[in-house]
């Protein structure tokens, strides 16, 4: 959970934060002037930002209603930002039961204040590559109980995370859950850095959050030893009838494109 007093800190406009800023970009309403401020930077040397986090919002929808489709009622999010706009418990069927988490202490006291009122959700702070701080919470036993075959997000988040703790966290998620469960994920399959991306690094690395960009197979080695569901890795896009929304396949930024996966243990 948050450190006691952390909730003091949301309402500190002082400086911008990542979740608040992702939120922004999203179109929701959880963010300050700061937000939008640092947003506007962004924006203006790389305006296919929000195209690009809509994009991979969308994913995580479509992946939560096709897992959700198939049975599963338990969820487990990493690096989740704020829990607006279309998130988990806002597109799953009602009695799902949601674990969200985030490293970002802001993010996360702010995340718990705005489930105050949902009995199906808890917002824990979590590092991404260490899930097993999360697994070992007593609140992943009180809202799941024994049953560990989970489905679990790690979408728009690999590009934060060095190689190791990719690794590790995929490993140890692997080991705690059941067999049959899945994990869905996202992330950029790098070609080369642009200008423009060079500049969004540098920002992002200034928030605190460095960029670490690999290729496809990069990933796929890492990854192991989840199995790749059918249709296996493809750019975001296809996943449904997005074209009619954004055009063409979303090259980002960052001199790559946006591909996810349902995986399987």
């Amino acid at each position: 959970m948050a450190e006691k007093g952390t909730s003091e800190s949301i309402a500190d406009s002082s400086k911008p934060n990542a979740g608040r800023i992702y939120d922004y970009l999203l179109g929701g309403n959880h963010n300050f002037e700061v937000d939008r401020m640092a947003a506007q930077q962004i924006l203006q040397f790389a305006p296919i930002t929000p195209q690009m986090f809509r994009t991979i919002r969308w994913f995580l929808g479509e992946a939560v209603r096709r897992v959700a489709a198939d049975g599963y009622t338990r969820f487990i999010d990493f690096a989740s930002g704020l829990p607006t706009m279309d998130h988990i418990h806002q597109v799953a069927p009602p009695g799902t039961k949601v674990i969200y988490s985030d490293l970002d202490p802001v993010t996360v006291a702010y995340g718990q204040e705005i489930l105050t009122d949902h009995p199906d959700a808890r917002y824990l702070a979590c590092h991404a590559g260490k899930p097993e701080t999360l697994l070992g919470s007593p609140v992943v036993t009180q809202l799941f109980g024994e049953n560990r075959k989970v489905a679990i997000g790690f979408n728009g988040i690999a590009w934060f995370l060095p190689d190791e703790e990719i690794a590790h966290a995929m490993q140890s998620l692997h080991a705690w859950s059941a067999p049959g469960s899945r994990l869905f994920l996202s992330d950029i399959d790098y070609s080369s850095t642009t200008p423009e991306g060079k500049r969004m690094i540098t920002m992002y690395e200034k928030l605190g959050q460095p960029f670490h960009l690999r290729t496809l197979q990069g990933l796929k080695k890492l990854i192991s030893p989840w199995k790749v569901r059918e249709p296996g890795f493809k750019p975001l896009e296809e996943w449904f009838e997005m074209k009619k929304v954004v055009g063409e396949k979303t090259q980002t930024t960052l001199g790559g494109l946006l591909m996810g996966a349902i995986l399987e243990k």
